[in-house]
């Protein structure tokens, strides 16, 4: 004989939870089958979904996520993206590739830019850089635009005649050296043929010029003559086949023969002379 109970038992499903007959009261005297389900697989090989979740942390397979980070290592292998700040209190390791519209270091020791390819370091004309070490460079390097150094060269000889190449200071005082001889001072024939004053007669008498000039000296080369000179009577120039020269002491002279010159001399003439004077 069924037992009836006192007071019913009924069961009602709620949030998450369904009873097949919810809300159906049992006491015993007929059979009433009750089937209870949730709306995921909650098995240790199924697949749970929930909208959301609150908790103080999580444990998942040893790794604990609390509300603002995780408490030991944590490798993505996938993609992670990131809406708002990413800030990093230790070391980042990256072995792939940085794509960013911009870097802000407030302090690098060493860093790799780029592989290959062109970096540029500021974008207006006045920014400085500067570099307190050594700097290395094995390509070649422009100025202004103006063309390509390709090398510092410390060819004594300076035989490349190269357009591309600057010449150290070593470099440029051994050939100087060679130029002006082993006193590393210019010859004399050098300093001769450097020589070119201009000088204006200081008086003009018995068709010869006088000026108060000393030659120079030729060296190993031909005595200075004529040649070496150019006059020029109150603007126009003097031929040589008429004219002769003569140092005496600190005055040099200007001897005209007026037969071969068509013309006199005359004490208010201007007669300049351009050519080789001490000073």
């Amino acid at each position: 004989m069924p037992l009836k109970l006192k007071q019913p038992l009924t069961i009602t499903g709620g949030t998450g939870v369904t009873a097949s007959n919810s809300g159906i009261a049992w006491d015993g005297l007929q059979q009433l089958q009750q089937d209870i389900s949730v709306g995921n697989d909650i098995r240790t090989t199924g697949n749970v979904q929930f909208n959301a979740i609150t908790s103080s942390g999580y444990d998942l397979d040893g790794y604990t996520l609390l509300a603002d980070r995780w408490t030991n290592n944590f490798s993505a292998d996938g993609s992670i993206n990131v809406t708002g700040n990413l800030t990093i209190l230790g070391n980042a390791t990256i072995s792939g590739k940085i794509t960013a519209e911009e870097i802000i270091a407030e302090l690098t020791s060493s860093n790799v830019i780029f592989k290959s390819g062109s970096t540029q370091f500021g974008d207006t004309i006045d920014d400085t850089h500067y570099v307190t070490g050594s700097v290395y460079q094995s390509g070649s390097f422009s100025l202004l635009g103006s063309g390509n150094i390709t090398e510092f060269s410390n060819d004594t000889t300076l035989a490349d005649g190269s357009s591309t190449a600057l010449a150290t200071e070593s470099s440029s005082k051994a050939y100087t050296d060679v130029q002006l001889g082993s006193s590393g001072e210019p010859t004399t024939t050098d300093i001769y043929l450097r020589k070119n004053y201009n000088k204006t007669a200081s008086s003009v008498s018995n068709n010869t010029a006088s000026f108060s000039a000393v030659t120079a000296s030729a060296g190993s080369l031909t005595a200075t003559n004529e040649t070496d000179f150019l006059f020029f009577n109150n603007g126009q120039i003097m031929e040589h086949d008429a004219l002769t020269i003569q140092q005496s002491g600190s005055t040099f002279m200007l001897i005209t023969n007026p037969t071969s010159l068509g013309y006199n001399l005359d004490s208010l003439d201007e007669i300049k002379a351009w050519g080789k004077f001490n000073a």
